[in-house]
């Protein structure tokens, strides 16, 4: 059974309700371009018929030169765009040209939110909208299409097997330099197309499979926030969704050694970022493919967005945090009980300190800390939201602290299943090394220097109000950074 097919057959073997399988998105891969054009057209004319809609096609691109093939000089617009017109009316825009930017620097930020509004909202007719490009720009319309026209169709053409974004309801939205997930348009349909996504660059794909390494880690940060009673419900369906996808992913890891990934390479990657994007959307939440690793990851851009730098690749900067996260679990697992007089509790006023401290701090350029480079007001704003998010998880563990004598008490059993959902780190390493990924800080691109990692790794109980195995050692007293080895 190819590795799509597995999708659909896994899904009913988990017995996933009618009402939910019809909501998740339909997923459609082909092997060459004019396969893709009878799908595409299938589908396209099957909505139309079924909702009324007219022959009105919107495609958001987010830039102008990305190739269709290896061996064909024809760009993604040119193929795509061109195929399209020739049975619907196409309206195409193109972020980059209407803000006048290169496609580097286009992010899931409100800035580019709002414009996304206003291009949908320059059109008036009925429309189908399909993001061809990245998992920012399918963020972006994702997102834009929840908070204004959450009734239309909505269809992601992924240019590069990037990250998760491309079937799940959720988008991550920078505020201020504060990355958070919100929920978003569910997407109706995906078209992996295997020529343009081997035609990416392999640093992209690279970054989608060090994206799905959190797979690995994740699910320890939710289970052991459950059994501390800082998360209210636990569920494993996304791990037994993915589990099918575990073997062959580590299998791929030695596929980036080459110049040009394999067809095999290429569907599985694909298969396994859809899966992981349904599981989520599942799940109600993306926390069971986004643990400490993406804190890590969030704390991380958070430096760069605020003094204006180019980011590192999410998937990149995933991986490196994913083996962090695997020896911080190694760490803990270490332990055979715990000493309640170092646990930390913190009021209001001193968590506003401790942040305030942070930002102070924070290597905002590397070993070079300018701050006379940094928005004063945006960082007030940021510090706001990042205190509001943490007083709320930290409400949470005030109360469960009083009954830390149970978790004390079911330690090993807790540490046993630690030990099944999570992988070790050795392992870890050895797929990032194999994969060409970073396993330390300054091999990032661009790079990241230890401080501002070490600064990321002790901020991360303060990023978001979703638990993780970092906030865990921060009320135990400990540093983060004691187990990462940086």
């Amino acid at each position: 059974m190819r590795y799509f097919d597995l999708i659909s057959q896994t899904l009913k073997n988990q017995n996933i309700g009618n009402n939910l399988y019809e909501q998740l998105p339909l997923q459609f891969y082909s092997t060459n371009y004019h396969d893709f054009y009878d799908k595409i057209k299938n589908y396209l004319d099957s909505c139309i018929h079924k909702f009324g809609f007219k022959n009105n096609v919107f495609i958001l691109t987010d830039s102008k030169d990305k190739l269709s093939e290896i061996k064909n000089s024809k760009t993604i617009n040119e193929k795509i765009i061109d195929l399209l017109s020739s049975d619907f009316n196409v309206i195409h825009k193109s972020l980059s040209v209407s803000k006048s930017v290169d496609t580097d620097e286009i992010h899931a930020s409100e800035y580019y939110l709002n414009e996304t509004i206003n291009l949908i909202e320059a059109e008036k007719n009925n429309f189908i909208f399909i993001s061809l490009g990245s998992g920012a720009i399918t963020d972006l319309l994702k997102h834009a299409l929840y908070l204004n026209k959450k009734d239309t169709i909505f269809i992601s053409i992924p240019t590069a097997m990037t990250v998760t974004a491309f079937t799940s309801s959720f988008s991550v939205v920078d505020l201020e330099g504060a990355k958070r997930t919100r929920q978003s348009k569910i997407v109706n349909a995906t078209f992996w197309i295997e020529p343009l996504l081997q035609a990416a660059p392999l640093n992209l794909s690279r970054a989608g499979f060090g994206d799905l390494l959190a797979r690995f880690v994740a699910y320890g940060d939710w289970y052991l926030s459950y059994k501390l009673g800082i998360a209210e419900n636990y569920n494993e369906l996304a791990y037994h969704l993915m589990e099918i996808y575990a073997d062959p992913l580590k299998q791929m890891a030695n596929c980036f050694q080459q110049e040009f990934l394999t067809s095999d390479a290429i569907e599985i990657i694909s298969a396994s970022l859809a899966m992981a994007g349904i599981s989520m959307s599942l799940s109600g939440e993306t926390t069971p493919l986004s643990g400490y690793e993406h804190v890590i990851s969030h704390g991380l851009d958070f430096l760069r967005l605020t003094s204006r730098r180019s980011l590192v690749l999410h998937g990149e900067q995933v991986a490196l945090a994913s083996l962090t996260s695997a020896m911080t679990f190694d760490w803990l697992l270490e332990f055979e009980e715990f000493d309640t007089k170092k646990m930390r509790t913190m009021n209001e006023k001193e968590i506003q300190k401790i942040i305030t401290q942070f930002m102070s701090n924070a290597p905002f350029f590397g070993n070079k800390n300018d701050a006379d480079e940094i928005n004063p007001d945006e960082l007030n704003k940021v510090k706001k939201i990042f205190a509001e998010d943490y007083i709320i998880k930290s409400d949470k563990w005030n109360l469960a602290k009083e009954n830390i004598s149970e978790f004390q008490n079911n330690w090993a059993e807790i540490k046993t299943h630690i030990t099944k959902i999570t992988m070790r780190s050795d392992e870890m390493q050895r797929l990032l090394e194999q994969a060409n990924l970073p396993t330390y800080p300054e091999a990032t691109f661009p790079t990241t220097t230890a401080l501002e990692f070490r600064w990321a790794l002790r901020f991360s109980p303060f990023i978001r109000s979703r638990f993780s195995v970092a906030d865990f050692i921060f009320w135990i007293g400990e540093d983060p950074c004691i187990a990462a080895a940086i």
